[in-house]
């Protein structure tokens, strides 16, 4: 581990003159990212919550906000995450609790910025949602005597081949974290294989969304959503806009009354997207730019995707029907929509599982999929009942909030 520091450190001063530039360029977000965190001094302990990105801080706000419920007068909560769009969910989440919450950008997981950041939030529990392991930031936090979870872990196969591969990176860093609360059995299966610290089955506390209960009818009137059939399909990867497009001719050609919304997971894609969108005769607009009702919404702004399933009558989930693993279907899930998935679902097996149970989800492949909605469209009882099975799915997991807070509870 020492050696993988001083590589870590090393590679760290020849990037200086590159951290210097961001940091000239966008201060507010590179001061945390080098771990200068503005921090006001408070005689209450703190626990520090760690997740990727909006999803993951979704997931999380019901566990936090029921945390703070029972311990704000001894626990002050920091909060960070991986992307700003994770930022701004979480600033959200702060300004309900001003007095104990810190919304923060991880920051790099380099020596100098981990230290600047451990040292001043100075956390006595440091709680790290799903696979977010970073070396640099568990092996300090462990040297300054930060009790260590991981909650709502998952892991795959190819990820414990891949940390076998490097098991002198971490053998220290998993024999760091003081124990692990898992999703499913396979989940602790795949972690004893790696570490010898305790693993429980927590569950997944994504079922436990608090999601906006959006007006859907002030949505729809913003968005010029008139149609009587509306689709989303949620976090789109490559491939997958072209089924898109094709679905989008395939109801032209059926005479459906349709409007597709289209949220790629990546915007850096949107000139690739909307190229490919103009080749296969798709008329559309872009979410900051509409302006008249339109087939096809191309949405081009972060953080819109809950209100886009909230609105639609169908929900179709992407990173599934290519192999890209699988997005978290539990959003429609949670408003009560019926949603179709591709076979590739490996990072949300136990979610597709449960909703699969109770016929909440139909699993497709790319061939039939323009057959599934079809079918959908013409069977708006079937919608409501699988949309009326998801919600109960949700209802159902709401144990695994209470499973993880006890486990934190442990090392308060």
């Amino acid at each position: 581990m020492y050696a993988y520091l001083a590589i870590i450190s090393f590679l760290s001063f020849l990037l200086i003159p590159f951290f210097i530039f961001k940091l000239i360029k966008n201060t507010s977000e590179w001061k945390q990212r080098l771990g200068f965190i503005h921090f006001s001094s408070s005689d209450k302990k703190r626990i520090w919550f760690h997740a990727a990105s909006v999803g993951e801080i979704n997931g999380l706000t019901p566990l936090i906000e029921k945390f703070i419920e029972t311990n704000k007068d001894s626990f002050f909560v920091v909060i960070s995450t991986m992307t700003t769009t994770g930022h701004e969910r979480a600033k959200q989440l702060a300004a309900k609790y001003s007095e104990n919450i810190l919304p923060i950008l991880i920051p790099l997981d380099i020596p100098f910025a981990v230290k600047n950041a451990i040292r001043k939030i100075s956390p006595d529990v440091l709680v790290i949602s799903e696979t977010e392991i970073w070396p640099v930031l568990i092996h300090y936090a462990h040297k300054y005597s930060t009790k260590i979870l991981i909650i709502n872990g998952r892991i795959s196969h190819k990820t414990v081949t891949s940390y076998k591969r490097f098991w002198f990176i971490f053998k220290n860093t998993l024999k760091n974290i003081d124990e692990f609360g898992v999703q499913t059995d396979e989940d602790k299966q795949r972690f004893s294989e790696i570490t010898s610290q305790p693993v429980e089955v927590t569950g997944n506390i994504k079922f436990a969304l608090h999601l906006p209960e959006y007006d859907r009818n002030t949505i729809k009137k913003a968005w010029f959503l008139t149609s009587p059939f509306i689709v989303t399909f949620g976090s789109s990867r490559p491939g997958e806009e072209l089924l898109v497009a094709e679905l989008y001719n395939f109801l032209k050609e059926k005479n459906v009354d349709f409007q597709i919304i289209l949220a790629p997971r990546h915007l850096q894609r949107l000139d690739e997207i909307e190229k490919l969108l103009s080749q296969n005769r798709v008329e559309f607009q872009k979410l900051s730019e509409v302006t008249s009702k339109t087939p096809l919404l191309l949405v081009d702004t972060m953080g819109e995707l809950t209100k886009a399933y909230a609105v639609s009558d169908v929900a179709l989930v992407g990173g599934s029907f290519y192999d890209f693993e699988g997005h978290n279907p539990l959003e429609p899930a949670y408003f009560s929509k019926p949603i179709i998935m591709g076979p590739y679902y490996s990072s949300c097996k136990d979610s597709v599982a449960a909703l699969s149970s109770d016929e909440a989800i139909q699993i497709v492949d790319k061939e039939h999929l323009q057959d599934a909605v079809f079918e959908l469209y013409k069977n708006p009882n079937k919608r409501e009942q699988m949309g009326m099975q998801a919600k109960s799915v949700m209802e159902q997991n709401k144990d695994a909030l209470e499973k993880n807070l006890q486990m934190i509870k442990q090392f308060l």
